[in-house]
C-alpha cells in the first residue's frame, strides 16, 4: 500500500508547514521565511504520487507531476539563503556583509536556473512501483510501467541540489555546535541523509521522502532557535 503510505508522509509535511508557519508568524526573521519555503508544496509532492494510481495515465496526471518538479527546483534552493540568513542573524561577522549573502542567493539562483534548463530539455514517461503511478524524466528497469517499456529512455536530473545542500548543512551545523552549542543541525542532517541514502530502485523512493520532514524540522527547529536566541539578546541589553 504504497499510495497510503505517500499519503501519509503528504499529511506530516502538511503538519510542518502549519508548524512552519506559526514560527514564522511569531518571529518573522528572513532565516524562518526561506527554510519554510520548500514546505509550502511539499506535502503536495507526496499526494500526486500518492494519487496517482488512482488517476492513471493521461494529461492530468501529467500536469500534476509537473508543478511537483517546478515546485522541486524552485523551493528546495531557498534553503541556501536560509542557511546565510541563519548565519547573519546568529551575529557571525562574517555573515554580515552583503558579499556574503550575495553568495548564498547567486548559489540558489543558479542551482534553480541549471534544473529549470534541464527540465525544460526533459520528457515525461509514466513511472510505475507497486501501486503508485508518476511521470518522471527517465525510464529505469524498476520503474516501467510495462513490458514494453524502453528501459533506459530520458535521463535522469542528477540531484546535485540537495546532495550540495546536505553538505552544506552538516558543515554549517558542526560551526553552530562548536560556536553556540547547536548540534541538532548537524545529527539531524546526518540522520536524514540515511534515509537518503537507501536506493530508489527497489524502494520506489519512498524513503527519500520520508527524511524530507525530517530534514525541514530540523532546519526550521534551528532556525527558531537563532530567532529565540537573538530576541533573548535583545531583551538582555
Amino acid at each position: 500500500m504504497y499510495s497510503l503510505a505517500f499519503m501519509g508522509i503528504a499529511l506530516l509535511d502538511f503538519a510542518v508547514l502549519v508548524w512552519a508557519a506559526r514560527l514564522c508568524l511569531r518571529y518573522r526573521t528572513n532565516g524562518l521565511i526561506f527554510a519554510s519555503l520548500p514546505l509550502i508544496l511539499l506535502w503536495y509532492d507526496n499526494f500526486v504520487i500518492g494519487i496517482g494510481g488512482t488517476l492513471g495515465e493521461g494529461e492530468l496526471l501529467k500536469s500534476l507531476n509537473t508543478v511537483r518538479f517546478l515546485a522541486h527546483y524552485i523551493a528546495l534552493p531557498m534553503t541556501f539563503i536560509a542557511l546565510g540568513a541563519m548565519a547573519r542573524e546568529a551575529g557571525f561577522r562574517w555573515a554580515q556583509t552583503k558579499l556574503a549573502m550575495g553568495a548564498f542567493c547567486t548559489l540558489a539562483t543558479g542551482f534553480i536556473l541549471h534544473d529549470l534548463w534541464l527540465f525544460s530539455q526533459s520528457t515525461f514517461y509514466p513511472s510505475c512501483f507497486a501501486d503508485t503511478l508518476r511521470y518522471t524524466t527517465s525510464i529505469s528497469a524498476f520503474t516501467a510501467c510495462s513490458p514494453t517499456a524502453e528501459i533506459g529512455a530520458g535521463r535522469s536530473i542528477p540531484p546535485i541540489p540537495a546532495v550540495t545542500l546536505t553538505g552544506m548543512m552538516i558543515i554549517f551545523g558542526l560551526y553552530l555546535w562548536n560556536r553556540i552549542g547547536w548540534k541538532w543541525l548537524t545529527l539531524g542532517s546526518i540522520g536524514a541523509l540515511a534515509f537518503f541514502a537507501v536506493p530508489f530502485g527497489p524502494t520506489g523512493g519512498i524513503f527519500g521522502n520520508i527524511g524530507e520532514p525530517i530534514i525541514c524540522i530540523v532546519i526550521i527547529s534551528t532556525a527558531a532557535h537563532i530567532a529565540r536566541r537573538r530576541e533573548a539578546e535583545r531583551a538582555s541589553s
